[in-house]
């Protein structure tokens, strides 16, 4: 099993789950599809050693998307928890940006399959009903989430959609 951002759950329900995250990095890139693979080829040379150490740095979980109202807006690696912010390196590709992600707590919905739009929004309705029925309000843009390969057979894949929220 890959790393992956350290995180407490609050509360799951069914296909929902309440987490508080603890900061973490990631490398960001720009990206316009979601099943380009622009944004993740970018990233992916960084963790390879583009990077202003020509440092390896081992892949985690999960890829994150950025999701606006047209779609995917953003691709990120997550870094490896154990590395604080200061220690990850600089990206030497100017299309990539490194981003602290402070500690917060995500509404979160899981899923399995390969992610398509309509699915998508499908969900972030649901999660969105979610919310509110818990007494929180969203604070950000969706997010999609991804753990597997893209190889990996549709009903073993693990996908999250996640808002960043605060109570009421």
């Amino acid at each position: 099993m890959s790393e992956q951002p350290k995180y407490e759950v609050i509360k799951k329900q069914d296909h929902f789950e309440l987490r508080n995250y603890q900061s973490f990095t990631m490398i960001e890139a720009s990206d316009s599809d979601l099943q380009s693979y622009q944004g993740f080829r970018l990233a992916f040379g960084f963790i390879q050693g583009d990077n202003d150490r020509g440092q390896k740095i081992a892949m985690t979980v999960p890829v994150v998307n950025q999701i606006n109202e047209k779609g995917i807006q953003t691709t990120a690696f997550v870094m490896p928890p154990k590395m604080a912010h200061d220690e990850v390196p600089l990206p030497m590709n100017q299309g990539l940006t490194k981003v602290l992600v402070p500690q917060r707590i995500c509404a979160v919905y899981r899923f399995s399959f390969n992610p398509k739009m309509e699915t998508i929004r499908n969900y972030e309705n649901a999660l969105k009903a979610w919310i509110e029925q818990e007494g929180y309000v969203i604070n950000g843009s969706l997010q999609l989430a991804r753990y597997n390969p893209p190889f990996t057979p549709g009903f073993l894949k693990r996908n999250e959609l996640w808002f960043e929220v605060v109570k009421r």
